[in-house]
């Protein structure tokens, strides 16, 4: 899999299948393979904060209520923020700094890819 470099693009995460598009072959090449058992239906009520955070792993948001606004940072600082609609997506690569936010409630489907057992659990943050 290709690895997430300076001066990558964090807006390729985003997927906005509400306009036909498609997980791109740049991203693609990313992804690792998904977990089907991390496959859930998550309700993040309004106005919850969620703190920018990354993962060691890829994650995944499958916007099917609401119409959230996504923050994505990637490791050289560039930030990308959006709205999105469902049914877009965020295909959150791993060392992506990533956030969401709405001012109603959000419903979505999570999943995450599969680990080697070599990656840290939970939000991980970079010092400013």
């Amino acid at each position: 899999m290709a690895q997430i470099t300076q001066g990558t693009d964090p807006g390729i995460c985003i997927v906005r299948f509400s306009t036909g598009s498609r997980i791109c072959g740049q991203l693609a090449d990313m992804l690792n393979p998904v977990d089907p058992a991390t496959f859930h239906r998550y309700h993040l009520p309004a106005r919850t904060p969620v703190e920018l955070h990354f993962h060691d792993f890829d994650e995944y948001w499958w916007f099917v209520e609401g119409r959230p606004t996504v923050t994505l940072r990637g490791t050289d600082g560039r930030t990308v923020e959006e709205t999105l609609e469902p049914p877009d997506m965020v295909a959150c690569v791993r060392g992506i700094e990533h956030t969401l936010y709405a001012d109603h409630d959000l419903v979505y489907y999570q999943f995450s890819s599969i680990r080697t057992g070599n990656e840290r659990e939970g939000h991980l943050t970079r010092a400013e």
